[in-house]
């Protein structure tokens, strides 16, 4: 049997003396002490009571056959939140008698550095890539007033914050919680409850996503919580998986909107028969080398493109870095296939970050200068030399546009 509260109560009105409705001792341990003799029936009609027959055996009996050594003690753990487990070895010989979570509290996670206090002290946030922190001590963990809470609740879209800012450009100061264990703890809750901030729930774009939501966040924060609905969220919805909606559909079908602020989002939902998981929100992940050749004189080789979705737009040559190489093989490579000509590459200039509507970039950059001056456009549609001051003069790539600045002031 589990030693609850409930059942340390009982035992103690037994070692006082009290004869207990046999109805009320039910389970293994009570069927053991008759059958030891240690519980006696006394009986009043058709109604059968439980008694001790000793109260000094009772106790005994309690300690050599489940470890209780002291009744009362054994109550007063049981009544603390968290106690420690040498004391618990003291009173009922089991580190491990109360069943509690080793570790309270929630995971932290940003891409900008954000400035905490925990117990009075500063604290800056800003994880390095593929880690995040752990509050363990959240109820002395606090956040100026202006940082939106914005709480994940897929693990890999926690983890991986960086490669989804584009969505949170417009709310300025972001912290992203996690709750932990993410099915059970609601020590995330109580810190949510105990701060003015603004929540944001970041969750999946499916009935089960707002269910979430609002019985265990709007119903507790009202307003001043609100679900993450991204401006695209149609589209989204109508390429998004229709085996997760019917299997969501009998627990959540007949939900209540208590946000009405969600009215839009789940007639959307019913009208496609379909739910989106918030992992499509984790851009893909490209990583380029770029060329920036350089002559003589200063003055800079942009491409344009030929083809695609940002065609006619001008670039630096270069591209993908294929497995086993360097970048400086990757970009003698590259420039090899699009102007069939060879390069020396001089130094590092930057790496551009630039998150695309459908793919994050990350732009490795290199100033190179060439080896032949023969040039042929395999690939591009045209090419041009441009001195610093006509840098500006031609629709750049975003991503490529980034640097213009650093190469004028070069």
């Amino acid at each position: 049997m589990k030693k609850t509260a409930a059942l340390i109560d009982k035992l103690i009105r037994l070692a006082g003396g009290e004869a207990l409705p046999a109805s009320t001792l039910k389970g293994d341990w009570f069927d053991q002490m008759q059958a030891d003799g240690i519980l006696v029936a006394v009986t009043h009609g058709s109604r059968k009571s439980l008694r001790v027959a000793d109260t000094s055996s009772f106790r005994n009996y309690l300690a050599s056959q489940y470890e209780i050594r002291d009744l009362e003690q054994t109550r007063e753990l049981l009544s603390h939140e968290s106690v420690d487990r040498a004391s618990q070895v003291e009173v009922t010989g089991d580190s491990k008698f109360l069943s509690r979570r080793t570790f309270t509290g929630f995971l932290v996670n940003s891409y900008q550095p954000i400035d905490a206090v925990l117990n009075g002290k500063p604290l800056t946030i800003l994880p390095p890539d593929g880690t995040f922190l752990f509050i363990a001590d959240y109820q002395h963990f606090g956040i100026p007033e202006d940082v939106v809470v914005v709480g994940v609740e897929n693990a890999e879209n926690f983890r991986q914050v960086a490669r989804q800012k584009c969505l949170f450009e417009d709310y300025g100061k972001v912290l992203f919680v996690s709750r932990y264990p993410q099915n059970q703890s609601k020590d995330l809750l109580q810190w949510l409850m105990s701060i003015p901030n603004r929540y944001v729930h970041f969750g999946d774009l499916d009935l089960a996503g707002v269910a979430i939501y609002q019985n265990e966040y709007y119903r507790h924060l009202g307003e001043r919580a609100s679900f993450f609905i991204p401006e695209d969220y149609e589209e989204r919805i109508s390429k998004g998986n229709l085996d997760l909606y019917n299997s969501q559909l009998p627990q959540y079908g007949r939900m209540i909107v208590e946000d009405e602020r969600l009215s839009d989002l789940l007639n959307c939902i019913h009208r496609y028969h379909r739910g989106y998981e918030q992992e499509g929100y984790i851009l893909k992940q490209i990583e380029v080398v770029a060329a920036i050749i350089h002559d003589a004189q200063g003055r800079i080789f942009a491409t344009q493109r030929g083809y695609g979705e940002w065609k006619d737009y001008w670039e630096y040559p270069g591209g993908k870095v294929e497995p086993g190489e360097t970048a400086e093989e990757a970009l003698k490579r590259e420039i090899r296939e699009e102007l069939s000509t060879e390069i020396s590459v001089d130094e590092f200039l930057c790496t551009v970050e630039y998150d695309y509507p459908a793919f994050h970039l990350t732009m490795h950059c290199y100033l190179c200068s060439l080896l032949t001056e023969a040039l042929h456009l395999n690939e591009h549609e045209a090419a041009r030399w441009l001195a610093k001051e006509e840098l500006e003069s031609v629709e750049w790539l975003p991503a490529d546009w980034q640097i213009i600045g650093l190469l004028k002031d070069g």
